[in-house]
């Protein structure tokens, strides 16, 4: 697969839990948050608020998995933070945006899944095909 851009973000949603205390509890630094605004026109934004901890603008890679290997080393050993979140209410997953210029694919190895099913932590696919210039 001819990738153009690539990259992957931890969201970890919240109804109740300080986003601040989230990167506590994980030992990391968000790349963004979002908090929840109950006077929020936005029904997302009433409901819930939002922490990410992406590799855009992290990595010059457009492999998809050297994005998702540089998420999980910083998550590694984390099983038991992910499970106080979760009894805490949060929803963890990963999102990963790929844009690509050609047909193709490429492989998620079993290493990485399994470190992803470990953690309890499900991966979106967002793919884009991008206008080919002629």
């Amino acid at each position: 697969m001819a990738c153009i851009r690539t990259y992957v973000t931890l969201r970890i949603f919240s109804e109740s839990f300080d986003v601040g205390a989230i990167g506590a509890v994980l030992d990391l630094t968000p790349t963004s948050t979002r908090v929840r605004n109950a006077l929020s026109s936005r029904r997302f934004e009433r409901e819930g608020a939002l922490w990410k901890y992406s590799s855009k603008d992290q990595l010059e890679s457009i492999d998809p998995q050297d994005h998702i290997d540089w998420l999980l080393s910083r998550l590694s050993g984390s099983e038991k933070k992910f499970d106080l979140l979760r009894d805490a209410g949060c929803v963890a997953d990963v999102f990963c945006f790929l844009e690509t210029g050609e047909q193709g694919g490429f492989t998620m190895n079993s290493l990485q899944m399994g470190t992803l099913c470990n953690l309890g932590l499900d991966l979106t696919w967002d793919i884009y095909r991008a206008e080919v210039q002629t």
